[in-house]
């Protein structure tokens, strides 16, 4: 366990130091557990298995990779390269029900387990370091007590907010405190898909999904989360909305304050006698579903939403066992349903792995809400859920489609072919796959970061020197002068200074651009010319096309 280096102070931050407990590969472990179950395979090291998602693999065992499988494989392409290969489709109620068995290992060694997702746990790290003698020590402790009790390897990552510590938790690493944002500087943008983001997740929001706003950041030219943390927060959340503002906030090692909490007069809960005890899974949800039923009722009488839950079994041998569900989104009745259902599975297969618990059949379940806020801080929007409008306008563009075929409906795609700004964009009949963009750099192509406005007309502009010359690209590719203003007999739109000469302070290099130079000159697809950035003296910066021996607008820096 180490921490990263560092040659200034540390940056202060309120986020919570947060432990994550994480098993790789968790899908595949899973399916490998049902694999030898099954006695089809029992050696882990030598199984040659897929785990597939969506017909597509999303993870493979090493021996499946090193004969050339990998994630994102398609189901025929993973069996042409591995004809020996068992492909298994993915069971989320399996992962989480065989999660229980580590969630009960990191209990022993300490409290307040938050269950992320199968295969990753969240906790707060400053009561149990202090009670293990250190966060290293800490670490140590957890690994080891996953390791005995459940016989799975598991990485251990500690730092200020959850993001942090879940990207730490890949490689073990201890980041020191304040030290989070420097840490998560360097990482890719697309990290952002590990976010705590989502159904069901310790941040609740259907506002945003993490792969499109991934690309979108992308193509703004952010490449790594140092580039998106430096986003003022006000230009993120006006520009993109809150969801991406909390995105940006954990980007920079921080999360959101907890919500106000509100103390009820009677204690609400649910408690269940089961007769008959309960000793199958498929037991589970029939019991579950009126209990969860009885919770909302409550909660809803007392204007009030669930958002941390307790879930409390009890066996005929006077074991009792409990987890605790927590997002920051309300538990809705499905929620509950399945967590008691996962956690019902999970301690039946705890009871089987581990030989000093002798439960027997449970007899007793209690919902217990740890945490309820106003119901008004989760209140549906306007005009529904969120994801109703998503929902309704999908069904809208269908019918439109239907009636007036494909080009009724129209989306913006990104173009893979042209030079010039204006042909870096298509429209694309929606739900038709968008064209493949080469991720090579090829001359002339713009460089990123791209400007905000490209202009469907450009607009024609003089460039002159200090001696009011007007300035050329000659045959080199080089300026005759050095700019020092622009103007145009047209006139220029109003925030750019109307009519008068508007002077530059800086200016780049052009770049040639010759397209389609064995075509003719006249040819819609040929252009041959040059492109330059310059900056004009109230700060904005300009796209400038050279075509001729004219300079135009191109676009416009926001």
């Amino acid at each position: 366990m180490s921490a990263p280096a560092s040659s200034t102070a540390a940056t202060p931050t309120t986020a919570t130091r947060t432990v994550c407990v994480q098993v790789p590969d968790w899908p595949l472990l899973t399916a490998l557990e049902a694999q030898r179950d099954h006695t089809l395979q029992t050696d882990r090291a030598a199984a040659l298995l897929a785990v597939m998602d969506h017909h597509r693999v999303l993870t493979a065992s090493a021996s499946a990779r090193a004969l050339g499988v990998h994630a994102g494989m398609k189901k025929r392409s993973a069996q042409a390269t591995c004809p020996n290969l068992v492909l298994v489709d993915r069971s989320e109620d399996a992962e989480a029900a065989l999660f229980e068995t580590v969630a009960a290992a990191v209990d022993t060694v300490a409290a307040g387990v938050e269950a992320l997702r199968p295969g990753a746990l969240l906790m707060p790290a400053r009561g149990p370091a202090r009670h293990a003698g250190s966060e290293e020590e800490l670490a140590e402790a957890l690994i080891n007590a996953v390791a005995d009790l459940t016989g799975f390897e598991c990485t251990v990552g500690i730092a200020d907010g959850p993001l942090a510590a879940i990207l730490a938790a890949r490689t073990g690493r201890i980041v020191r405190p304040g030290e989070a944002a420097r840490y998560l500087a360097p990482h890719p943008i697309a990290t952002l898909l590990e976010a705590p983001i989502g159904h069901s997740s310790r941040f609740l929001t259907t506002d945003v999904s993490l792969p499109e706003t991934v690309d979108l950041l992308q193509r703004l030219g952010m490449h790594t989360l140092g580039d998106f943390a430096a986003l003022p927060v006000r230009s993120v959340t006006d520009r993109f909305g809150p969801a991406v503002a909390l995105l940006h906030l954990l980007a920079n090692g921080q999360e959101p304050t907890a919500p106000v909490h509100i103390r009820l007069d009677q204690p609400i809960q649910v408690d269940r006698v089961l007769d008959p005890s309960l000793e199958r899974v498929d037991q589970a949800a029939f019991v579950a579903k009126p209990m969860a039923e009885e919770l909302q009722e409550q909660l809803r009488r007392h204007g009030a939403v669930c958002t941390r839950l307790t879930v409390i079994a009890r066996a005929d041998g006077g074991h009792e066992t409990a987890r605790t569900w927590r997002h920051d989104g309300a538990l809705t009745t499905a929620d509950i349903v399945d967590r008691v259902r996962w956690q019902c599975d999970g301690w039946i297969q705890t009871a089987r792995l581990r030989t000093d618990i002798r439960t027997g059949a449970l007899t007793h379940l209690q919902l217990l809400p740890e945490q309820v806020v106003p119901a008004g801080t989760h209140a549906p929007a306007l005009w529904g859920q969120t994801g109703q409008k998503a929902l309704r306008a999908h069904r809208a563009f269908t019918r439109a489609q239907s009636i007036a075929g494909e080009q009724a409906v129209l989306i913006p795609a990104p173009n893979a072919t042209g030079r010039l700004l204006r042909d870096l964009s298509a429209t694309i009949p929606w739900k038709s796959e968008a064209p493949a963009v080469p991720t090579g750099p090829w001359p002339g192509r713009p460089a990123a970061p791209l400007p905000a406005t490209v202009f469907a007309e450009t607009i024609p502009v003089q460039l002159t020197d200090a001696d009011g010359a007007d300035v050329v690209v000659t045959a080199r590719g080089v300026l005759s002068a050095d700019p020092t203003h622009l103007t145009s007999e047209q006139g220029l739109p109003p925030h750019l200074a109307g009519t008068a000469p508007v002077g530059l302070t800086g200016f780049s290099a052009p770049e040639i651009l010759d397209q389609g130079w064995w075509r003719s000159a006249d040819a819609a697809s040929a252009h041959r010319g040059a492109r330059m950035q310059v900056l004009l003296e109230s700060g904005l910066a300009l796209v400038l096309l050279s075509e001729r021996g004219t300079w135009r607008i191109e676009a416009l820096y926001d």
